[in-house]
């Protein structure tokens, strides 16, 4: 028996991987970046457009106040309550601070006592000192009844508002703004 005529599948197979390299080569040429042309002249200083990013390097990352603010300090002054006593906010390890609250007094004996660092000021003095809010506060520890010292550890500073100017301490059963501290660098 003679084979038959006509187009096998093996004659399929070369003329399909054909048309496929085929195909592949054109849209390579059509996609393809189109060749520079290099002149004798080029353009001078002046003429050059001056890019948006001179600086090298990627643009600088804005870190957060936990990495760059502590050290900082401040004295805790009556707000609503007589309230006394002093703080200080140093980084304890690489992503951790430590609020350090010594002296502390107040006239409220039965009071819930929270500490927040907060993104407002505390301004004023005397009995005209007060609060004035920006952002939300954020709870980082309470002091105990009777204490006039607490150490608090924030071991995940990532919670704070992006900037930190002030401490506050505050009764959480009346939401008594007790007293706070405006923080400044510690000298």
């Amino acid at each position: 028996m003679s084979p038959g005529h006509g187009t096998t599948r093996t004659g399929w197979v070369v003329v399909g991987a054909a048309a496929a390299v085929c195909a592949v080569a054109a849209s390579s040429w059509a996609l393809a970046t189109p060749p520079v042309t290099h002149t004798a002249t080029s353009p001078t200083r002046s003429d050059a457009a001056t890019p948006a990013h001179t600086a090298s390097g990627p643009p600088a990352v804005e870190l957060p106040w936990y990495r760059t603010g502590p050290p900082v300090d401040g004295t805790i002054v009556p707000i609503g309550a007589d309230t006394t006593g002093h703080v200080t906010v140093v980084r304890s390890w690489d992503r951790s601070l430590r609020v350090t609250i010594t002296g502390f007094h107040t006239d409220l004996t039965d009071a819930d006592i929270r500490v927040q660092l907060t993104g407002g000021d505390v301004v004023g003095s005397g009995p005209h000192t007060t609060w004035i809010p920006d952002g939300d506060p954020v709870e980082v520890g309470t002091i105990p009844h009777g204490a006039t010292a607490a150490v608090i550890d924030v071991g995940i500073p990532q919670i704070l508002p992006h900037e930190v100017h002030s401490l506050v301490v505050l009764d959480w059963n009346t939401t008594t703004i007790m007293g706070g501290a405006e923080l400044l660098p510690a000298g």
